[in-house]
């Protein structure tokens, strides 16, 4: 699966690529959402920015409900050596007209150089993913791709946070717009086109009538609703459709037995906390070791989640097997004695207040997260650090003040960590090469590079899971991380809507694997 692959898909779908050929009106399917600045697919803040872009635009590839990379613009692809992949292009795609980029009728031909444009500005661009080391793109001809990498790149494909996340995008759409106005009026060719918004308003998309697959519905509509119980009341009562990633998981048993919604179980995600190890007083490792043994994991997020979490001791979840490593255990353990002995050997001292402190300086930050169940979990974390003299108070963000601050260090110290929980997510949140971008640790250890240096490239599964874990291993003895628990991850959606799974990496409603529909 982590191997470079070659895949040929020759044909199979001929007969439902015909443009709008089999077409028919399925109504409006309307989704919750709470976080959308912008819609540049490559400078995402939140996953509802990357499930709003993902109707616009195609990739090359995508991920299935089965979490299994298949193709999409890209009809076949190669792997001549472990530094050269070839992608051929599907035939009479075209990029959406009608807009202030392609007058009606004038939507050019998606090509060769649309993907080696698209790509370069990726590389150039992207805020929080990477394809890793590319030394260059070219167009063969017009329906023929070909990457070359530096080095041997075994999950340019397989990872759905890698080549996935490449969305094809015209130039003459930045060229005409700037940056800033084509990341407010996007121009793809995915299966909806984008109307006028606001900021904080419904976000309607219609049908794009000459996509190259039959599209079902007719109109998508993303509903402004931050508050996640309320996203999940207003499914419950038919005001949304869809709620596409249930925040709230703790509510997943009582929403199991309503009769109005589904529940549809897709990837999870980790839950855990991070250290900003530039800031002082979490440059300290005991401050960072204590604070952990000072907190009963077990205890907070079982009252809470139940059954719908298990406990997690790295960063790499089960659905990861070539770095899941439940031996991390024994580098975890709640054991408030030890906590004070070591911040005692740290200098730390009880004040008058009962207050840990060290220089009259006593240990109070805020801890900074986004709504959720995990507020729940947190609050009893918080809790216990109380108890024990540390002064610890959370701070709940909009998801993009959340993410801009993680992203550029903006008086963090102890957060809720990003989630991450795909194939390359340890790299992302723990590689030096990404500080300033997914890595808001700003965590750099040479081993650990070094480790990743040769996993990133290795293409023997077994030797790269090895890898994997011993850097993960390594970073978890470092306490940059708090790992907390992986949480089951769930759609909720009404009872009539059908043909929806939950996005691994982009939201497909529209693909060979799948194509939604709403009945009245």
């Amino acid at each position: 699966m982590f191997s470079p692959r070659i895949t040929t898909f020759a044909g199979a779908l001929t007969l439902l690529l015909m443009p709008g050929a089999l077409a028919q009106s399925g109504g409006t399917l309307r989704i919750a959402y709470s976080a959308v600045k912008q819609l540049d697919p490559f400078k995402p803040a939140s996953d509802d920015e990357i499930n709003v872009s993902s109707q616009i635009f195609d990739t090359l590839v995508y991920t299935d409900q089965k979490v299994q990379v298949k193709p999409l613009l890209a009809t076949s692809w190669s792997a001549p050596d472990s530094t050269t992949w070839v992608f051929n292009l599907r035939h009479g795609v075209k990029f959406q007209d009608g807009n202030a980029v392609f007058a009606k009728g004038k939507g050019r031909e998606v090509v060769a150089a649309d993907v080696v444009y698209s790509i370069n500005r990726f590389i150039k661009t992207s805020t929080l993913f990477t394809l890793g080391d590319i030394a260059s793109v070219r167009a063969v001809n017009p329906y023929t791709v070909e990457i070359k990498t530096g080095k041997p790149n075994p999950l340019l494909v397989s990872d759905p946070n890698r080549l996935s996340r490449v969305a094809i995008v015209p130039h003459e759409g930045v060229e005409k717009l700037g940056e800033a106005g084509f990341a407010k009026s996007p121009v793809g060719s995915g299966p909806f086109t984008l109307r006028p918004y606001t900021p904080n308003g419904t976000i309607t998309l219609d049908r794009n009538p000459s996509y190259w697959l039959p599209t079902k519905l007719g109109q998508v509509q993303f509903i402004y609703l931050p508050d996640p119980t309320v996203a999940t009341l207003a499914v419950q009562g038919g005001r949304v459709d869809v709620v596409s990633y249930l925040l709230n998981v703790d509510s997943a048993n009582q929403l199991a037995q309503q009769p109005t919604v589904k529940l549809i179980e897709g990837p999870g995600s980790y839950r855990g906390l991070g250290f900003n190890v530039r800031t002082a007083p979490f440059d300290d490792f005991a401050v960072r070791d204590a604070i952990s043994k000072a907190m009963d994991i077990d205890g907070a997020y079982k009252s809470v989640l139940g059954t719908n979490a298990i406990r997690a001791y790295g960063q790499v979840p089960p659905w990861v097997p070539f770095g899941y490593d439940p031996s991390l255990k024994n580098l975890w353990s709640y054991d408030p004695k030890a906590a004070a002995a070591e911040l005692t050997k740290a200098g730390y001292a009880k004040n008058a207040a009962g207050l840990w402190a060290k220089d009259g300086k006593p240990l109070s930050f805020d801890l900074k997260t986004i709504a959720g169940s995990q507020v729940r979990v947190l609050t009893i974390l918080v809790t216990q650090l109380k108890d024990f003299g540390i002064d610890a108070r959370i701070l709940q963000q909009d998801v993009a003040v959340w993410a801009s601050d993680l992203g550029k260090g903006n008086n963090t110290g102890l957060f809720f960590d990003y989630s991450f929980a795909a194939t390359t997510g340890l790299y992302a949140l723990f590689g030096g090469d990404n500080i300033g971008s997914s890595n808001t640790h700003m965590y750099k250890n040479a081993e650990v590079d070094a480790l990743f240096a040769k996993a990133l490239v290795n293409p023997n599964a077994t030797q790269r899971a090895a890898q994997w874990k011993q850097a993960q291993r390594l970073i978890m003895k470092d306490k940059v991380a708090i790992p907390l628990y992986f949480e089951k991850g769930y759609a909720v959606v009404g009872k009539n809507v059908q043909d929806f799974y939950p996005a691994f990496a982009n939201l497909k409603l529209v693909s060979p694997s799948n194509n939604v529909t709403i009945s009245k």
